[in-house]
């Protein structure tokens, strides 16, 4: 609360409460003392909050296009006794690693540029993700090979 805030409570009640005395017949210094009085418990009625840290935080959907929602679902998709990846997280993959790729110039729809694809990403990467037995290892090589070709990378 600040302090011109205090003085106007302090204030008004102390003309309320000055008013309020004299009316029934209290003599002045004494009705100015109660209005004092009835300024401080006033002021000190209104709490000191401080500032909510989340005002001005990003409002998060609650739902199912929530994305740990979406992370969950793409870490159940790995099974942990046999290590096959799922559809969800191949193609979940197969889509950052040809959108790495495309903001370089390649294309991995076009036959002519595999032997470009397979040079940036590891021999075979590609090819594991658009088969049928991806694996957790080759999800991972897609993901090292997608941070490589990051527009954010640090060059070394």
């Amino acid at each position: 609360m600040r302090y011109g805030r205090v003085l106007f409570a302090l204030i008004v009640a102390a003309i309320v409460a000055l008013i309020l005395l004299w009316i029934v017949g209290v003599e002045v210094s004494f009705a100015v003392a109660w209005g004092i009085l009835g300024g401080i418990l006033v002021a000190s009625w209104q709490p000191i909050l401080p500032d909510d840290p989340r005002a001005d935080a990003p409002v998060v959907e609650v739902g199912p296009a929530r994305r740990g929602t979406q992370i969950a679902r793409m870490a159940w998709s790995i099974n942990s006794r046999t290590g096959m990846a799922g559809a969800l997280i191949t193609g979940r993959a197969r889509r950052l690693l040809a959108h790495r790729l495309k903001r370089v110039g390649v294309d991995v729809e076009d036959p002519e540029q595999r032997a470009q694809v397979d040079a940036l990403v590891g021999n075979g990467v590609w090819d594991s993700l658009t088969g049928r037995d991806t694996t957790r290892t080759d999800i991972e090589r897609a993901l090292e090979a997608a941070s490589r070709l990051s527009p954010t990378q640090e060059k070394k």
